[in-house]
Parts: structure tokens; C-alpha cells; sequence
């Protein structure tokens, strides 16, 4: 099974022909104004659609669930197939932001570059334009990122903590919090719920909390997840929390975290 896995990587691990396709399929998604496309796929997490779970919360509904690394998960996993149709092979790749100089001081130059050799670098922005939102969004992606230093104090002694903690409840939390702080450090369209899945780095983000999960449950397991959380639907995916809790059961592995996970008694 191993072998038929896609791996994803970490940024600061690619080659330059892995930077390349990254780069490619993103470009080829920003192009694409159907539901192929990456405006339609931003577009679910906040403005217009709204679907994203966020602190056990859905703007679509009165429920409270805490289905956020699950939701994220399913979300991932689209979009990376949608990735995957415009370029083979490509996966989506993680970014590590516990990790200091000399490997990166802030962000990754992948996202900050101005040029991809002779176009313009799809990593570094994308033009949001929403005519029928409330209120109409259209505008160029922008970041203001504060001090590097910041960074790595946040999230690196807190990840290790999390890693840790054995209870679910207690994890999905404390990951959200270090999610949420991620978020406000690069500030900008990353920094507002409606607009953050529009820069490219969100995805590369949220890859990094998913393989935190993902290296979690290769701890933990999933034993103590609500049952009450495992037929919930992931809306608009037609896919249930039990369906995700595996990330081996949709494909694709982690590197340097390599294996099956283990799914306890949550069957």
C-alpha cells in the first residue's frame, strides 16, 4: 500500500522540478473560472460560500461541531485532486512554519518570489474578484508577515506540546489556536476568514495542521473522537469525518512520517 501513496513533502524540501509543477498546477487552476478552478475552490472556504468549521462553528449552520481539522482534511484532499488533474503527480506540499534559519527565516521564498522564471510567480498572489459577494470583493491577494522571530517562538514549543496531549478534544483546540495565530502573523488577506483560502499560501498552511494531525494520530489514534462527529457530513464533499480520519485511505502520506495510522475503535 505504501508504494501506491502520493507524498506530500515540505516546502523547503522540493526540488526545483517539484517547485515547478507546484507553481504549474497552481497557475493552470488560476485560470480556470469553472468549478475546476481555484477561485471556486477559495471560494468555499469563506466569501461567497462559507462552509469552513472554525472554533466549533459554521456561519451555514446552528450547530456546533469540532469538525475543523476534519472539514480542513476533506478540503485538502479536493483540492489537491483538482491539483492533480491539471498536473500528474504534483501533490500539495506543507509549510513548515516551526522551522528556523538557515532553512527559513519567515516565508518560504517559493511564495515571495516575484517571477517563475519568465511569468509571474503564482505563489505570491491571487486576484480575488467577486462581484456578487456581500460585500464585492476584487482585489490582489497581500501579506504583511511580522517578525520571523515571532513565529518560530509561537508555534514551535506549542507544537511539541500538542503532539503530547492525548486527548482529542483538548488537541483539536490547541492546534486551532496555533492555526489561528499563523493566520494573524501574515496578516493581509491570510489575517480574514472570507478572503484567507485566496492566498496561495493558505493551502500550504493548512497542509502543515493537517500533517500535525496526521503525526498526532500516529501517537494517539482516533479512539477518542466523538462518535457522535463520525457520520456528520463534511458539506458540500461527500464525505463523512469517518471517511477522512485516515490519510491513508485517501492516498497520500506524509514525508518523514511514513505508515498507516491507527484508527482505534472508531471502525
Amino acid at each position: 500500500m505504501a508504494n501506491d501513496l502520493r507524498m506530500r513533502l515540505g516546502v523547503h524540501n522540493l526540488s526545483s522540478e517539484q517547485v515547478g509543477a507546484f507553481r504549474e498546477a497552481y497557475r493552470q487552476m488560476m485560470a480556470i473560472s469553472d468549478n475546476r478552478g481555484y477561485q471556486f475552490f477559495a471560494g468555499l472556504h469563506g466569501a461567497p460560500n462559507w462552509f469552513c468549521w472554525h472554533h466549533r462553528e459554521n456561519a451555514t449552520s446552528a450547530l456546533r461541531m469540532q469538525v475543523f481539522l476534519p472539514w480542513h482534511r476533506a478540503y485538502l484532499y479536493n483540492f489537491e485532486m483538482a491539483m492533480r488533474d491539471r498536473v500528474r503527480d504534483v501533490t500539495l506540499p506543507w509549510w513548515d512554519w516551526t522551522l528556523g534559519p538557515p532553512r527559513q527565516s519567515g516565508l518560504p521564498a517559493v511564495f515571495t518570489e516575484e517571477r517563475d522564471g519568465t511569468k509571474p510567480n503564482p505563489l505570491l498572489r491571487f486576484r480575488i474578484n467577486l462581484p456578487t459577494a456581500n460585500p464585492p470583493v476584487n482585489h490582489n491577494t497581500t501579506r504583511s508577515p511580522d517578525d520571523p522571530a515571532d513565529l518560530l517562538t509561537r508555534t514551535g514549543a506549542a507544537v511539541a506540546d500538542l503532539l503530547d496531549q492525548s486527548d482529542w478534544s483538548d488537541f483539536t483546540d490547541g492546534l486551532e489556536d496555533v492555526h489561528d495565530f499563523v493566520h494573524g502573523w501574515l496578516s493581509g488577506d491570510m489575517g480574514n476568514i472570507g478572503t484567507a483560502a485566496y492566498d496561495p499560501i493558505f493551502w500550504s498552511h493548512h497542509a502543515m495542521i493537517d500533517r500535525l494531525w496526521w503525526m498526532w494520530q500516529a501517537r494517539h489514534g482516533n479512539s477518542n473522537i466523538s462518535t457522535d462527529l463520525l457520520d456528520v457530513v463534511l458539506q458540500p464533499f461527500n464525505m463523512r469525518v469517518r471517511d477522512v480520519l485516515n490519510a491513508n485511505d485517501l492516498g497520500y502520506d506524509y514525508a518523514a512520517a511514513q505508515g498507516v495510522v491507527p484508527i482505534g475503535g472508531t471502525g
